[in-house]
Order: structure tokens, then sequence, then C-alpha cells
């Protein structure tokens, strides 16, 4: 299937912002959620306010899709049931208010990948970031999606103001607007982001090839885009690598140029390490 069609539409967030204390009500919510239920059912268990024609919680339980911190299946007649996936457990366990700056890129990253990610995400981080540079002028920024997208939609929609305001992601704050220019910025060079994302690597190589216990990076990379949105260079990524290699999650070969990566550890192992090294 075409990438583009796994990712959340334009206009899926309904203009809003994904406000971590709404996420954090939603995952609590779905550790302990069985069968399906309503949007209003859902609304009066997690204090998501909804309405009869829009609300938040759908756009929530879109946000929280994409972020891969749940699967939802929509029941016919019955509702919506939730399923909380292992990065969502880790979250909630380890960050249950999502207050970590590593949650926040992981999240963040997520919902940049090329499937399952959000459309405007995806364009705004890995595309216009490799088109245009990560310090762009606005008018550069607006141009560019106008032309792909149409001068009639609001291609970016809450998205910038959601790494401004400290109630959703303002401590990430990958993309920064100011006085008429556009700044995406780089994910730290910290081991605690490091661990963070070969967690979301790992994740990522359980959906595209599961039975594979050797990846090329490249594969990955085209399935996901999420090294491209960390905004790190060659010699970046290759601390990164070096560093993964160092903790046992993989083998790196770079005998062939494109490193390939050997599985070292499970996937639940590599979870369970995420939040080790944080300051």
């Amino acid at each position: 299937m075409n990438a583009a069609k796994e990712r959340l539409p334009l206009s899926f967030h309904m203009t809003f912002q994904p406000e971590r204390h709404y996420l954090s009500a939603l995952l609590t919510f779905a550790q302990g959620s069985f069968g399906p239920l309503s949007i209003d059912a859902i609304s009066q268990q997690t204090g998501i306010p909804t309405g009869s024609s829009s609300g938040k919680v759908r756009p929530l339980l879109q946000y929280a899709r994409g972020m891969g911190l749940i699967e939802t299946t929509n029941k016919a007649g019955k509702g919506v049931q939730l399923h909380m996936t292992p990065l969502g457990k880790t979250v909630i366990e380890e960050d249950g208010h999502l207050i970590e700056e590593t949650t926040q890129w992981a999240l963040h990253l997520m919902l940049c990948r090329a499937r399952g990610g959000a459309e405007a995400w995806h364009a705004v981080f890995v595309e216009v970031a490799k088109a245009l540079g990560r310090n762009l002028d606005e008018a550069q920024f607006d141009a560019y999606l106008e032309n792909k997208y149409g001068s009639s939609r609001d291609a970016v929609g809450p998205l910038v103001r959601s790494y401004a305001d400290p109630a959703a992601f303002g401590k990430a704050a990958a993309i920064q607007k100011e006085d008429g220019r556009i700044q995406l910025r780089k994910m730290p060079l910290q081991p605690a982001f490091f661990d963070m994302l070969g967690a979301l690597l790992f994740l990522v190589w359980d959906a595209v090839c599961p039975e594979e216990g050797q990846v090329s990076l490249r594969e990955l990379e085209s399935e996901s885009g999420l090294i491209a949105a960390t905004g790190w260079n060659d010699e970046e990524q290759s601390d990164f690598l070096a560093v993964g290699e160092n903790a046992g999650l993989f083998r790196v070969d770079r005998q062939t140029g494109a490193p390939i990566l050997t599985r070292l550890m499970n996937t639940d192992d590599v979870l369970e390490v995420m939040y080790d090294r944080l300051i």
C-alpha cells in the first residue's frame, strides 16, 4: 500500500492540539479499557470534552494512533475498541504525564513517520527539511506547502503552535517561527535520546520485517523517515549507531557502504531500557 495512504490526513486534528493531559487521560483509560465504547462514553471516562458535531475525543484518538501509543478498532454499532501498544505501555509506566523531553520527541518522531504518522508532520519535518533545509524563510515554507496541497488547504493546522505551547509539546519545540523564519530544531544529541530512537527503530523493524534479524538502515528509513526527522547529519547518525552498538542493541556492518543492522535484542527489552539514561 502507498505509504501516504497510511498517514493521518491533513485535517485529522480538527484544529485541536495534542494536549498532554488529555493524551495522558486517554492512555490511562486505555490501560483498563475492555470492550468497545462510544465517543460519548470515552469522553465521560476520560474528561476529554466532546459535542454533538465535534469535540476533542476523535482527534485525540487519532493523535494517539499516529504517535504509536494505541491502536483502534471500530466495531459497527458498538463504538471504538482501544488497544495499548508496547510503546504506549512503556510511556504510561515511565512518563504518564508526557513531561519528559525524550517522550515528547518520541511522539513527535512517530507523527513524522512515512507509514502510520500524520501527513502534515511528514511533509514538514521530512519533505520540507530535505527540499529546503531546516532554517528557511516563512514565505518559502508556505509556498512549498501551497504547491503541494493547494492554496485552499491549511496544511499545518495546529502543528506550529503545538510546539510553542507548554500544554502540548513545548518542551520538544521541534519547530519555531520567529521574525519571518521557520526553524526546524535538531533533536538533542544525548544518550537518552539515542536510547529512545533505538527503541522506535525496533518498533519500525517489527512493523516492516518482523521475521528478519538483519535489515539495512536505508530500508527502515524509507519506511519511516525517523532519522531524517531528527535533523541529524551523517556524522551524528554515525554517533547514534555507535552508541546503539555499544549498548548491545544491534551490530552494525558498514562493508557495503550503507549500514546493515543485525538485531541483538528483542523489542520488549529495548523498550525496557528506553528511559534508563534520563538525566
